[in-house]
């Protein structure tokens, strides 16, 4: 991508951005069902290291050694990936999946906001309409009927929160070979999931065909292919768009429930819809300074 011309590397890289929302849509409801059969830091454990020797070969280059920086951008990004997906799964077993999408998107507005904070830039003031209008479309997809507030939504806003400062730790370090980098957060998460599960959790006593293909899903498309992509994503688009792609995952989620489970598409869910395209347009639009 480095030869390609800027705006062909961002469209590019935007369209790697929208394919990881849509893996990730898919993810929640096949997330849903894993966990009745498999902890949470064990579900954890076995997607990110599935992700992790997926690229272990980048970490033996004759020609591009792993550097310190690396390593520590490794760490750290592994860090808040492995605390942000906790938050979320163990959030999934408490609230809905509708509800999960919803609240975990919030790091659509909360990326900016860091990155206001880290960089001393001001974002574009498209960036925030473009983020509200996502936010009302994925709540019109997501929201059904009326229920209360419970541990489960607190985990998954928590989970919004960390997901805002993994994209901004991606970001800091995407000077970094970013496949070296991806390798290393998956493999740093995968070790915090492995060790509070063995301290905390029971291991499943069997795997089930069902269950096979429920981690062969989380590890090899929604980690291995989706955080790649999205690693990718961050270091040739900046977070604030990357954070308005990927968050098309609650509409996707909508789309693969209507098109394989039949559930009903209503006409709040088709407003949902044009909205998050809506929002996706104006944050692609150039508007001329007066």
């Amino acid at each position: 991508m480095l030869n390609l011309p800027e705006k062909t590397r961002r469209n590019v890289a935007n369209g790697m951005l929208l394919v990881t929302g849509a893996l990730w849509g898919g993810g929640f409801v096949v997330m849903k069902n894993a966990l009745s059969s498999i902890s949470t830091n064990y579900l954890l454990a076995i997607r990110f290291s599935i992700g992790a020797l997926g690229l272990s070969y980048t970490l033996f280059s004759k020609t591009h050694k792993v550097s310190r920086r690396t390593l520590l951008g490794g760490l750290v990004t592994g860090f808040f990936l492995y605390t942000a997906f906790a938050a979320q799964t163990y959030g999934l077993l408490y609230t809905t999946v509708g509800k999960n999408a919803l609240i975990t998107a919030v790091y659509v507005v909360l990326v900016p906001l860091v990155l206001w904070v880290r960089k001393k830039e001001r974002p574009q003031a498209k960036i925030f309409l473009a983020g509200a209008l996502l936010l009302l479309g994925i709540g019109l997809l997501s929201i059904q009927g009326r229920s209360a507030v419970n541990i489960g939504d607190v985990l998954t806003f928590l989970c919004g929160i960390l997901y805002a400062l993994h994209i901004n730790a991606v970001d800091s370090f995407a000077d970094q070979d970013v496949m070296q980098l991806t390798c290393l957060q998956f493999a740093f998460a995968a070790a915090f999931a492995w060790i509070i599960g063995g301290c905390f959790e029971t291991f499943p006593a069997r795997f089930t065909p069902n269950m096979l293909g429920e981690l062969a899903y989380c590890g090899l498309a929604a980690t291995l292919l989706a955080l790649t992509m999205m690693n990718i994503g961050i270091k040739y688009a900046a977070p604030e768009y990357a954070t308005l792609f990927m968050s098309t995952e609650s509409a996707f989620g909508c789309l693969f429930g209507v098109l394989f489970l039949g559930e009903l598409f209503s006409g709040r869910m088709a407003i949902g819809c044009a909205l998050i395209l809506v929002g996706l347009i104006i944050s692609q639009m150039e508007f001329k300074k007066t």
